[in-house]
């Protein structure tokens, strides 16, 4: 059972390694993608899937896809699966209500809210604001949390053997 207290952290948590596991995939496909032709090999995907090939998100990606040298294709396959590390890491953190993974999560967090600000000033839509204030409400969330273990841990050595 999840102590009440640390629901949000499981959650948050939760949440992280869902992202991990999509970046994990990403980055695999991205790597798959080495010494092929990438916007090909993509194509059959969408066929595959079944999705509409003549939407502007695909031709984009297409397009995009027709570009990329290997090297850029690798660096950012490695990228990929980095962050998808670094995700995971902190979920399961998270999940096992370690407080190295608060830390974590938090300085990651930040550190992200920096880009975030700068494209909602640069390129403004409702999913860049959306998403920004779920970041910020998550950073706040786990500050409060790791305060509030803080003081806990703070009163529990006050109470300590000579006081209690």
């Amino acid at each position: 059972m999840v102590d009440k207290g640390r629901g949000g952290l499981v959650v948050i948590g939760v949440l992280k390694l869902l992202k991990g596991l999509a970046l994990l995939v990403v980055g695999a496909s991205l790597l798959s993608l080495l010494h092929r032709d990438a916007a090909e090999t993509v194509r059959q995907w969408v066929e595959f899937w079944r999705l509409d090939a003549h939407t502007r998100l695909v031709d984009a990606a297409l397009a995009k896809l027709a570009g990329v040298t290997p090297r850029a294709m690798r660096e950012l396959g490695l990228g990929t699966l980095g962050y998808a590390a670094v995700f995971c890491t902190e979920g399961i953190g998270l999940i096992q209500g370690r407080t190295w993974a608060e830390y974590l999560t938090t300085a990651v967090t930040v550190s992200f809210l920096p880009i975030e600000a700068y494209e909602m000033v640069s390129h403004p839509s409702l999913t860049k604001a959306l998403v920004t204030s779920i970041n910020l409400a998550v950073v706040a969330y786990l500050v409060r949390e790791i305060r509030r273990q803080r003081q806990h841990a703070k009163g529990q050595t006050d109470l300590g053997p000579a006081n209690g």
